[in-house]
């Protein structure tokens, strides 16, 4: 109805041969337009109907296409376990206290990397002392107690036998079993207050033990240690505390002194976590007869280098996301698994696993990134059969 008012008012207008002209460029447009719709309907159907390259067909499991461009963008290899003597965990160190080999005694010797620290030792050696003389105090009190009431006891049993055969006296007895009544309340009192002062002293140098593991340094080993040796305090992460235990192997790389790699054990390891930073502190010692470590220098400490079989992976099959790591192990023609495992360190370009695989399993390494998408869709709930479209890979 609009093209035909059109016309005619053309044809009012402009006379037959122009009217001619515009009915022709009508037509035109109309013509164009319906091209354009049908080749539009036939782009979609042809989208609709080619099939997937990649997509999610149920939840952790990707299909890629076999034999398409995307599949040959992976490097796939088979994982294999291999010998290896480096770190599990590589932390940030430093030295704590030092003790020098010297002639004086030890408690005198001590070196450490703060005036705060050098303060707790020493309230931590008077404690100590304090603690030791309470308790010294306690073993004399409790003897001469013992001994005073057993000599006033003697002397009850002596008046009795005397009292009965009338040699002595009731008044005597009385008065000597009131001595001895006397001497067990003293005795009492006098050792609950050896007690008492054993108990805070003992409270005081625990309180300060704690003070000095804050600090950095386990007290432990300022009594342990021998002449010669530096104490080295690191703080691994909640996370990694699964992969510290005591007697373990570790390396030290000092950044004061390069190209040198000075080899020590975990000795203790703290028994708290720290509130504010949620790490655990472990302490260990290295041999210093060269006094070459100044408290307070900072080290790189590698911790685990006991020789272990390990399974080594590239460092481009694994892939994290949110607070885990992932790795895509082959389940089929095509088909590849979403796998949660956990990590260790890098060496070179591969990464340990320490947790997820046992070996022998087929995983793609390089090229594993172009299926993040699908990953972080699959960890969302991302619903079976479809597929992201920023993977852009064609057939």
């Amino acid at each position: 109805m609009i093209h035909s008012t059109f016309l005619y008012s053309c044809l009012k207008r402009y006379g037959r041969s122009k009217t001619i002209l515009a009915a022709g460029m009508v037509l035109a447009v109309l013509i164009g337009k319906s091209w354009h719709e049908a080749a539009s309907d036939q782009k979609e159907f042809t989208a609709s109907e080619a099939p997937k390259v990649v997509q999610l067909i149920e939840p952790g499991l990707i299909e890629v296409k076999p034999g398409s461009l995307l599949e040959k963008k992976f490097d796939i290899s088979t994982v294999q376990k291999k010998r290896i003597s480096t770190p599990l965990l590589v932390v940030t160190g430093a030295v704590v206290a030092h003790l020098p080999i010297g002639s004086t005694p030890k408690e005198d010797r001590w070196q450490f990397n703060s005036i705060e620290l050098s303060g707790v030792y020493a309230d931590w050696l008077r404690a100590q002392a304090e603690k030791e003389f309470n308790a010294k105090r306690l073993v004399k009190i409790r003897e001469l107690t013992a001994t005073q009431f057993n000599s006033q006891k003697l002397v009850v049993e002596r008046l009795r036998k005397l009292v009965a055969t009338g040699t002595e006296a009731i008044r005597d007895l009385t008065a000597a079993e009131a001595n001895l009544l006397e001497v067990q309340l003293e005795g009492q009192k006098d050792v609950y207050e050896a007690e008492t002062a054993l108990t805070v002293a003992t409270r005081n140098r625990a309180a300060l033990e704690r003070k000095l593991l804050q600090e950095g340094v386990d007290p432990l080993l300022l009594q342990s240690s021998n002449p010669g040796v530096s104490l080295i305090m690191a703080d691994v992460p909640e996370l990694k505390i699964g992969l510290v235990s005591a007697g373990q192997s570790c390396v030290a790389r000092f950044y004061g002194i390069p190209n040198q790699a000075f080899f020590g054990k975990v000795r203790s390891l703290a028994p708290t976590l720290s509130a504010e930073r949620h790490t655990l502190r472990v302490f260990f010692e290295l041999n210093d007869q060269a006094n070459q470590f100044k408290p307070g220098m900072y080290a790189e400490i590698g911790l685990g280098t006991d020789p272990r079989e390990a399974i080594m992976v590239p460092v481009d099959g694994v892939l994290h996301s949110g607070d885990a790591d992932y790795v895509l192990i082959g389940a089929g023609s095509g088909l590849w698994r979403i796998t949660r495992v956990e990590v260790g360190e890098n060496v070179d370009d591969r990464i340990e696993i320490l947790k997820g695989l046992q070996g022998g399993e087929r995983i793609i390494g390089n090229g594993a990134i172009l299926l993040k998408p699908m990953l972080v869709q699959s960890l969302q709930g991302g619903e079976a059969g479809s597929t992201p479209g920023s993977v852009g890979v064609t057939r």
